[in-house]
């Protein structure tokens, strides 16, 4: 009996630390306050280290304030057509096992809001809204014509993926580093998805060019780089969760007595650009809590679409969905009235709404 204790302690413990290190997506987002120490206390989900940088790096909180509004948004926005819709992002600090385990869905999450951090961090560097950072340096990159030169204000992509890097991963390097451990599977996992998402930020930078010369004849063209939307860094990574790589939950050690994942047999090797996962998810059509699903049940989908993602027999597993019509009142037939207000009716509409059953 005690043995089975000790295992389901063990168990517990493991599982509580897997998530530790996204429990800052509980920090709420309040662009009217600027921040200070104290916020470090109020604000929920700092832990152990991340704690510090808060507090040494106050000017920089608000942007991973927003970067936590990025990272939900997005995260629904990019799965509402699947069963796991992202919905439980939202029980921050907390969460349940689709989180909580080595999913495709952890996979996704983590590299998304290492990815968000990256972005907003950078896109402040750059716009002069933080006094510790300003310009990236030029890349090195070589520009297609020998009269195209790299010049302006390049977006600071190296201080965003430093900074990113530093407060996501800084839980389990803390602890790793205190029980002198190379790392467990999970661990690795975080850090590898993490720096996907951060490298789905880079790699999506865009190169812009404007033309130097008389009468536009663009004899010169000034180049840096800039962010790309960040829904294109996020559409990025949902086709990567999409390819999502399983690889083996045990420990090997390599030559360098660096403990490595191995890959499940019959999968495909994964590179630093694929997201990868330790277990298999569930199928989130029923609701089991215990396994982190809330089921299907209820979800809106599309009756017109026959299959495929956001298709009511995808979405309803097969169950069958009810269609009912809705009414609604929304504005309308607005005008301007000067000066200076805009006048509204109030109209109603019906529309058609498909749940699962």
């Amino acid at each position: 009996m005690s043995l089975h204790i000790g295992v389901l302690v063990v168990w517990i413990s493991l599982m509580l630390h897997t998530t530790e290190a996204i429990r800052w997506l509980a920090i709420s987002h309040d662009s009217n306050d600027a921040w200070v120490t104290k916020d470090c206390h109020k604000r929920q989900g700092f832990v152990g280290k991340q704690y510090n940088m808060c507090r040494r790096n106050l000017p920089i909180m608000k942007y991973v304030a927003e970067a936590v509004e990025m990272t939900r948004e997005e995260c629904m926005h990019q799965l509402q057509g699947h069963r796991w819709n992202c919905s439980s992002i939202s029980r921050a600090p907390t969460f349940l096992a689709d989180l909580k385990r080595g999913t495709k869905e952890a996979a996704f999450v983590y590299a998304l809001s290492a990815a968000a951090v990256s972005y907003t961090v950078t896109h402040a560097c750059s716009t002069g809204k933080l006094d510790s950072c300003g310009c990236g340096r030029d890349p090195k990159l070589k520009l297609k014509r020998s009269n195209w030169k790299w010049g302006g204000c390049s977006d600071n992509i190296a201080y965003g993926t430093r900074f990113s890097s530093k407060f996501t991963e800084a839980v389990e390097k803390h602890r790793m580093k205190k029980n002198r451990d190379k790392g467990t599977n999970a661990a690795l996992m975080n850090f590898h998805n993490t720096n996907v998402g951060r490298r789905a930020v880079r790699d999506n930078m865009e190169i812009i060019c404007k033309c130097l010369g008389v009468s536009g004849s663009c004899q010169t063209k000034i180049c840096f780089r800039r962010l790309s939307e960040f829904r294109k860094v996020a559409t990025h990574l949902r086709k990567k969760y999409e390819k999502t790589i399983l690889v083996a939950n045990k420990k090997v050690k390599s030559n360098r007595n660096k403990r490595i994942m191995k890959l499940k047999m019959g999968q495909q090797r994964y590179s630093t650009k694929d997201l990868i996962s330790l277990v298999n998810s569930p199928k989130y059509c029923v609701k089991n809590l215990r396994k982190g699903s809330y089921g299907t049940r209820g979800r809106i989908c599309n009756p017109k679409k026959r299959r495929g993602k956001g298709s009511c027999k995808y979405i309803c597993c097969n169950r069958g969905y009810r269609t009912k019509t809705v009414i609604k009142k929304i504005r309308c037939e607005c005008r301007y009235v000067w000066c200076c207000t805009v006048k509204c009716k109030t109209c109603t509409v019906s529309e058609r709404v498909s749940r699962c059953k």
